[in-house]
């Protein structure tokens, strides 16, 4: 009922909000305007059914409004939907629907009509969503979707998507029709590979695509579906419209089996040559079309299962079937069979890419293996030299008071008295003497040339820095070039602590690659070790990591504690116009209980009268998450969007966390994910890399 009461009142406010976003965008962006020319083209999508927190940006906007039914969205605009919330979108001259599921974030990049064609394309970052496209009218018109990792083409047909938020892996499923599945960055190497570049995904029938470029032959990521983990990884309102869409989805079903058909009739054994089916006989056909029905009952037998979808809403979905055969069952429906028609020449190419992911993974994890067995017996190498150090040491020291002793007892008292008078002042002050035994490695004569010649005693000499030779700013990982004497092994050190080594090679260059250093500025060093001996180290000039760091600031006050994101690396020469950070922490430890719209605060990154701030918090059973994001905007009559530049670390905002429970005494949180754009919305920098910190509650 709560829903329902803010539903209706959003309904007597559309011109209310109509007239809140002529103001707004005209003191924020020229981008949403058009030309007469373009205007005359532009399409939009309705906003026809909205339940809980669902808010949506205008074109080129910072800022977030609620969503309402009958608002209508636009080229640019997007869509973001919060926990338990979703909406529902329809093309408006086509009458194509897209549901868009809890937790989800869509961008209209495209919908306009050009060159006699209608084009619609939308790009969904996070979440779940299902399309359900009508038979489109016209050969040039286009209806794409498109993800992080994938670019869905389709043409009638009904499907539903899931993308993961952090790594941006797509799992898409059909249920009717056919989509055309193709990397998402990939556009340049499908002109080289055509063959390789896209796969057709038929009813019954699922992709998963993992990051760009690492798919290979795209046939080998489709399969007959996984119900179960569809039903686990899509949102329930989706798994909704699959069902209230069942009468459609079993009548397209039917044409594509009558072109099965039909194909299989004239000889036809392929339905198109990036399909992995490969249909030779009636038998085999039969068992293509079963899938097709059985995977709608199995879908449907998981979500009730879930809890995602009742025994209700199957039973009203069974009640407008009328042939009686093809209504779900959700009890005991027939397996799938998931080699119905599978073309063997893509059951190669599948355990060829297993082999090679096997044998890929085999090698990586006995690298591991080997690194950590090799730092193991490099420490007890040192560890047993130290130890024979240490006793040759002890030895010497005994045999010299032994010889003392012996020498002292021959003496008279005076004579005893005057040997320990002349052995105290040559502790002290020690007189050079051909018989003294040096106490520490002799300084670098410069002899060791990088040949590894002189004795192990000897002090190596310092490495040569080939690279780099100025101030850099990099990403990870970091590659130091340089050239050390062989039979000794280079450390770069931060300080005490070693962040790379490798093997000399006397006069051949050597790359040391460095582990994964946090986003900051770092003063380095080189050194060359042979046995126990070390050479003057040498400076590496100031390498700056790209990134943004995550830190406590201070103690818990007031019952908070503070967060501090920084950018760092960045200079004049890489402008952008946007950020969005993504935290992630404990429900039970930590929440965001301030404001969603920040007050600029004066010397961050994000500040003065051409910036917004926002802070949007989403949770689950188990966590929360904090989305971060600022951008930069025109003001109104400035004409421009003036981009930011900096130049050494600088905030960009100071984060407050509620303390839920401070009885742990710390709790742990992730910086999950960054992404920066510039004004035409192309990546400055992006990363999925955790960084995580252990913050204090107490």
């Amino acid at each position: 009922m709560a829903n329902a009461g803010r539903f209706n009142r959003r309904k007597r406010k559309p011109v209310l909000w109509a007239l809140v976003f002529a103001m707004a965008l005209q003191g924020t962006t020229s981008i949403a305007l058009a030309s007469p020319a373009n205007a005359k083209s532009a399409r939009s999508a309705a906003v026809i059914e909205v339940t809980g927190d669902v808010t949506y940006k205008k074109s080129g906007g910072s800022r977030s409004y609620a969503a309402y039914q009958d608002l209508n969205l636009n080229q640019g605009d997007s869509i973001v939907t919060g926990p338990s919330s979703s909406v529902v979108l329809r093309v408006v001259d086509h009458e194509g629907e897209i549901t868009i599921g809890a937790n989800s974030e869509v961008y209209i990049s495209e919908l306009v009509e050009k060159n006699g064609g209608k084009k619609t394309k939308v790009k969904s970052w996070a979440g779940s969503l299902w399309a359900k496209i009508k038979s489109l009218v016209g050969s040039k018109d286009e209806f794409e979707v498109e993800t992080p990792t994938a670019v869905m083409g389709v043409r009638g047909t009904n499907f539903m998507t899931s993308v993961n938020w952090k790594t941006g892996k797509t799992t898409m499923a059909v249920a009717a029709g056919i989509v055309s599945v193709s990397e998402a960055e990939s556009a340049a190497d499908r002109k080289k590979e055509q063959d390789a570049g896209i796969v057709s995904v038929y009813p019954a029938q699922q992709a998963s695509l993992d990051s760009p470029g690492l798919n290979n032959d795209l046939r080998t990521r489709a399969e007959y579906a996984d119900p179960k983990a569809l039903v686990e990884a899509v949102d329930k309102k989706v798994l909704e419209s699959f069902i209230k869409n069942i009468g459609d989805i079993q009548k397209e079903q039917d044409k594509i089996k009558a072109q099965l058909q039909e194909n299989l009739d004239k000889g036809v054994n392929k339905p198109d040559e990036r399909s992995i089916l490969k249909i030779t006989t009636p038998a085999g056909l039969d068992a293509v079309r079963n899938n097709f029905d059985r995977f709608l009952s199995h879908l449907a037998k998981s979500a009730v299962d879930a809890g995602k979808l009742t025994q209700k809403v199957v039973n009203d979905a069974n009640a407008n079937i009328a042939d009686a055969s093809r209504k779900l069952d959700i009890h005991n429906p027939p397996a799938l069979d998931k080699h119905a028609g599978i073309d063997p020449e893509v059951e190669q190419l599948k355990n060829q890419a297993e082999q090679k992911n096997t044998a890929f993974e085999q090698e990586q994890r006995q690298l591991r293996e080997n690194q950590a067995k090799l730092a193991t017996l490099l420490d007890r190498i040192e560890a047993d030299r130290q130890r024979i150090r240490d006793q040759n040491q002890k030895a010497v020291a005994e045999a010299d008071q032994k010889a003392t002793d012996q020498y002292t007892s021959t003496l008279s008292a005076d004579e005893k008295k005057q040997f320990e008078e002349s052995q105290s002042k040559n502790t002290n002050q020690p007189a050079p003497d051909s018989s003294s035994r040096p106490t520490s490695p002799p300084a670098d004569s410069g002899s060791d040339s990088g040949s590894g010649g002189g004795s192990t005693d000897d002090r190596p000499s310092a490495p040569v820095l080939i690279s780099p030779t100025a101030e850099a700013t990099v990403r990870n990982p970091v590659q130091i070039k340089l050239k050390a004497a062989a039979g000794t092994t280079v450390r770069v050190l931060n300080g005490t602590e070693e962040v790379g080594r490798a093997a000399g090679q006397g006069n051949s260059e050597v790359a040391v690659t460095l582990r994964a250093l946090q986003p900051g500025t770092y003063n380095l060093t080189a050194q060359a070790f042979r046995e126990s001996a070390a050479s003057v180290p040498v400076s590496i000039p100031p390498i700056h990591i790209l990134g943004v760091g995550l830190a406590q600031v201070g103690g818990i006050k007031d019952g908070k504690i503070g967060l501090a994101l920084t950018m760092k690396g960045f200079t004049p020469a890489m402008p952008f116009y946007s950020v969005e950070a993504h935290l992630l922490y404990d429900k039970a430890a930590l929440d965001y209980r301030g404001p969603a719209d920040l007050t600029p605060v004066p010397g961050t990154v994000f500040h003065g009268s051409q910036a917004a701030e926002t802070l949007r918090q989403v949770s689950d059973a188990s966590k929360r998450e904090l989305i971060y994001a600022a951008t930069a905007f025109e003001t109104k009559g400035s004409g421009v969007i003036k981009p930011i530049q900096l130049s050494g670390d600088t905030l960009l905002v100071n984060v407050p966390l509620s303390v839920v429970d401070s009885s742990a005494g710390s709790a742990k949180v992730d910086l999950a994910y960054i992404k920066i754009i510039d004004k035409q919305g192309n990546t400055v920098y992006e990363s999925r890399d955790i960084q995580s910190i252990s913050v204090g509650t107490k």
